[in-house]
């Protein structure tokens, strides 16, 4: 039977409704119902909840009893209802029916009690009726509801059932709300931790630009004093702590940031930034990026950013990038300024704003490279430097480090530094108008040794303060520099020693022969000329002339030794013998005495003339065959044979023919045909494609050369030497050498 007025059950009924409204947490929404509930509506309550599995976990119990209430809600608190009780809490979960016990007896009790103790708590309560209402939310069970009265002397009845069940579904969507507000609550905490203790900074603003979240990492990257202090902050005032730029030096504003283009519903690509902070210079790199929250609707509700510091990364990388591409320009050209031009090139922006090399000239320290983004500072710099040569005994800073051989890092050049810096009162003015801020000056020098020039690198318009990191990669360029000028250098001088000893092994001109016009050809390998081991020669001797065209083996100072006894040995024993096998015997001779292995190839034309015939004893010795032209056709000419130096006794045997006026003779080094090509090398059927139709000594050899130049593919490997004689009219009768005018020695012609 109910006993509480109408208006007091819709005051019931508000109530749980305002508890309904998820402001609580669980425990503190069951509290305040169980106390709406009693004693109001009950004398005893319970409330339990539910899990998705099914399992039951009691969140409150309240008593209206004048003695022992806290003990008897403890207990109750702790209790277990069986599962499998006929009647009570269990029964109307699984049936998803509410029960009413109008009048409650021991039976009753007993199937609910799980044991004797349990019963006597039942019994203490005093209960004369009871309701069980399973309570429902979204389409599901969430908790039960067990009501209880007695000592107030009031019974339930069936318009009591149907108001508990009104009740239940508030209490229902009080719990279920509850619930789900701790879910929320606990997840925002678990990511306000998690955010909190990140290691990347993270910012998170409503769409209009304020700041509602930043973590100690935001305020730390950001070089503020806390996460608050970030939030205070306006995203202008923030940007306005930073000088910005992208990684090619172009400065950025606000609106270029990826959190801007995100607010603006725009792509947000990763952008990575370089960060200077105005109050220190201090350096960073930044990647910043930033992904929108939309609203249901579609709108940007909130932008969530995430900044990664990546400076010692970048810095690693960047200094190999510098040194790797230093190190390509610095061996890419033997011209020492323009490469070091490039060099400096390279440091600006990346490096700093402006860099300088200077180097050691006597008593001057001149600049031979100078680079900043504006040209109009870099023509001012270098008309004061003209106008100012730096002296090496000058206070100057470079001239300090070259004298010294210390590197040198101002990390601030403040008024103070500047005004009391061992500078003219011109020069500060230069270096006020300039605003430096921080300086590096290191030596080029090798080890040991002292220095040749300065490098020094400083910074002005991008505020940024050089560090101890910026000094050894500075260091490091300046060491590298240094042997790139060495090398240059001292390649420059063995280049002109070797093209003097190369030019030595050559005769310097052309003899004039009485009835032959001669031409001759010669490329060493390689871009520098170093000294190669090709050679030839033109000296008369007894009975004509002697031609000789020789390739010794190797390269080098050894090679050049060696094709200097060849060539002044051949010429020696040529003059007094007048006899090419002769000579060449020699020669194998004084080759088989040395200590090592000195292997020769030979190939050699007495001329000689008579009766107004003009005739060539050529020998072979190792040497590919000369080429004989006549009528634009041509044929190789020659009995091969062993090198010279390799065996005691070579066999060498020599060839004759006749020349007619226009013809022409062709001698050459193995340079020509093993000249390589796209696929294949020059080879002996294509020089004689090239000399078939000369028309004379002078022709012969454009050709070519102007063959090899055509057909060769990437650098020379091999030395080329190229002698062309041309029979032009008869001259005076010479005298023959005996033994090399019998007819079987004549080649056919």
């Amino acid at each position: 039977m109910s006993t509480a007025p109408e208006e007091d059950r819709f005051a019931l009924l508000a109530a749980a409704d305002e508890v309904a409204d998820g402001t609580l947490l669980l425990a503190n929404t069951a509290a305040r119902l169980l106390g709406l509930v009693v004693p109001a509506f009950a004398d005893v309550a319970t409330l339990d909840s539910i899990s998705p599995h099914g399992d039951l976990r009691r969140l409150g119990s309240r008593v209206d009893a004048p003695r022992a209430r806290e003990e008897l809600e403890a207990a109750l608190l702790r209790r277990r209802p069986l599962p499998d009780a006929p009647v009570g809490l269990p029964r109307a979960i699984v049936s998803s029916e509410s029960q009413l016990l109008a009048s409650v007896t021991d039976a009753d009790l007993h199937a609910i009690a799980s044991s004797d103790e349990d019963f006597e708590l039942l019994r203490a309560l005093e209960l004369r009726s009871a309701l069980f209402i399973p309570l429902r939310a979204r389409g599901r069970t969430v908790g039960a509801l067990a009501l209880g009265v007695g000592t107030s002397g009031r019974s339930y009845g069936e318009d009591d059932l149907r108001f508990a069940e009104v009740l239940a579904g508030r209490i229902a969507l009080a719990l279920d709300n509850a619930a789900l507000s701790q879910t929320v609550t606990g997840l925002e905490r678990r990511l306000e931790a998690t955010l909190t203790n990140l290691a990347e900074a993270v910012l998170v603003r409503e769409s209009g630009g304020q700041i509602v979240f930043a973590n100690s990492a935001a305020a730390r990257l950001l070089n503020l004093d806390s996460a608050r202090a970030v939030i205070e902050a306006t995203p202008q005032q923030l940007m306005d702590l930073y000088e910005v730029f992208d990684e090619d030096g172009r400065r950025l504003e606000l609106a270029d940031l990826p959190s801007s283009r995100a607010g603006r519903g725009e792509e947000a690509a990763p952008l990575l930034v370089r960060n200077i902070i105005r109050a220190t210079g201090d350096e960073r790199w930044l990647l910043h990026k930033a992904t929108p929250v939309f609203d249901p609707d579609g709108s940007v509700s909130l932008i969530v950013s995430v900044i990664e510091d990546l400076t010692e990364v970048k810095r690693a990388e960047l200094a190999q990038r510098v040194l790797a591409e230093a190190g390509q320009e610095l061996s890419s050209s033997l011209d020492y300024e323009r490469t070091l031009q490039r060099v400096a090139e390279l440091a600006v922006p990346r490096l700093a704003d402006w860099c300088a090399v200077a180097m050691r000239e006597g008593d001057l320290l001149p600049l031979v490279a100078l680079a900043h983004v504006d040209i109009g500072k870099v023509a001012r710099v270098r008309d004061f430097e003209a106008r100012h040569p730096v002296h090496l005994g000058d206070p100057a800073r470079a001239a300090e480090v070259v004298r010294s051989g210390e590197a040198l890092l101002i990390p601030e050049i403040t008024g103070e530094v500047v005004a009391g810096g061992p500078l003219s009162e011109e020069a500060l003015g230069l270096a006020r108008e300039l605003g430096l801020r921080s300086v590096i000056v290191v030596p080029l020098a090798l080890a040991d040794q002292p220095p040749i020039g300065a490098l020094t690198l400083a910074t002005a318009e991008s505020g940024r303060r050089l560090e101890e990191t910026d000094l050894a990669l500075a260091s490091e360029l300046g060491r590298r520099a240094a042997i790139a000028v060495e090398n240059a250098r001292l390649y420059g001088e063995l280049s002109e020693i070797a093209t003097t000893l190369q030019r030595s092994l050559l005769p310097p001109d052309l003899p004039a022969m009485p009835g032959f016009r001669m031409a001759s050809l010669y490329r060493a390998a390689g871009e520098q000329n170093e000294v190669g081991g090709d050679f030839y020669d033109v000296f008369e001797v007894p009975g004509g002339w002697m031609v000789v065209v020789g390739d010794v083996a190797g390269r080098g100072a050894e090679a050049a030794a060696l094709t200097s006894l060849s060539r002044y040995t051949f010429r020696t024993a040529g003059k007094l013998l007048g006899d090419p096998i002769a000579a060449l015997e020699q020669l194998n001779t004084a080759l088989r005495e040395s200590p090592s292995l000195s292997l020769v190839s030979v190939c050699c034309v007495r001329l000689r003339t008579g009766d107004g015939d003009a005739y060539a004893d050529l020998v072979l010795a190792g040497h590919p065959p000369a080429y004989h032209v006549r009528r634009g056709s041509s044929r190789p000419v020659g009995v091969f044979a062993p090198f010279l130096g390799a065996y005691e006794h070579g066999g060498w045997e020599a060839t004759t023919i006749k020349l007619d006026p226009g013809d022409q003779l062709i001698l050459y080094t193995d340079g020509v045909i093993d000249t390589v090509g796209v696929e294949e090398r020059f080879g002996e059927e294509r020089l004689a494609r090239t000399l078939s139709g000369a028309t004379g000594a002078a022709d012969a050899v454009r050709r070519i050369e102007h063959a090899l130049v055509e057909f060769a593919h990437g650098s020379q490997v091999d030395d080329t030497a190229v002698i062309a004689v041309e029979r032009t009219s008869a001259g005076p009768v010479e005298t023959r050498a005996p033994g090399l005018d019998d007819p079987a020695r004549v080649a056919p012609n």
